[in-house]
This record gives C-alpha cells, sequence and structure tokens, in this order.
C-alpha cells in the first residue's frame, strides 16, 4: 500500500572510509517519499533535536552517517525506524 506512494525520486550518498582514513562516497538513486515536516526526535546519542524532513523508504540498508539527497538539498539523518502497513514494510527516516 505505501509504495504506491513512493514517487520521489532522492539520491542516498553512501560513506566508506578508505585504509588512510579517506572517505569515499557512493550515490544510489531511489524512490521514496519525501514529507518537509518539523517534528521533535531522539538521536543516536539520546538527545531531542528538530527534523526538518522526513522519508518513506523501502527497507534497505542505511545508516546513520549516510546522507539523503532531495532537490540539491543534502540532509543528515537523525532516525531510523522500520514500520510496516497492509502490505509491506518500509522505513521511516528522519531528517536534519
Amino acid at each position: 500500500m505505501i509504495s504506491a506512494y513512493m514517487r520521489d525520486d532522492v539520491t542516498i550518498k553512501t560513506t566508506a572510509y578508505g585504509t588512510w582514513g579517506n572517505p569515499t562516497y557512493t550515490e544510489t538513486d531511489i524512490k521514496g517519499y519525501f514529507i518537509q515536516k518539523t517534528k521533535l526526535v531522539r538521536n543516536t546519542a539520546g538527545e531531542e533535536v528538530v527534523s526538518s524532513a522526513n522519508v518513506i523508504l523501502p527497507v534497505m540498508t542505511l545508516g546513520h552517517q549516510d546522507r539523503i539527497v532531495y532537490n540539491s538539498k543534502e540532509y543528515a539523518i537523525l532516525n531510523i525506524e522500520l514500520k510496516k502497513d497492509f502490505t509491506n514494510r518500509y522505513m521511516l527516516v528522519y531528517l536534519q
């Protein structure tokens, strides 16, 4: 059911570190549902922070060090929640 709403083009920048600690980025284009909405959430350190947007993505490997790019704006990941509806599992990702 939720997969019918995933129409926005979202790019995921995955961060990997080389042997000398240099970051390298790989970009993956995916369909998601981007929502501009302000909400108070907790980050990985347990602090309450304000999320300026969230995005619904299919279940995939995604970490807090990765970045989400939408409409040429890069967002940091604050929190990742795994959810499910009647037919699908999906990820609700809160962005800063």
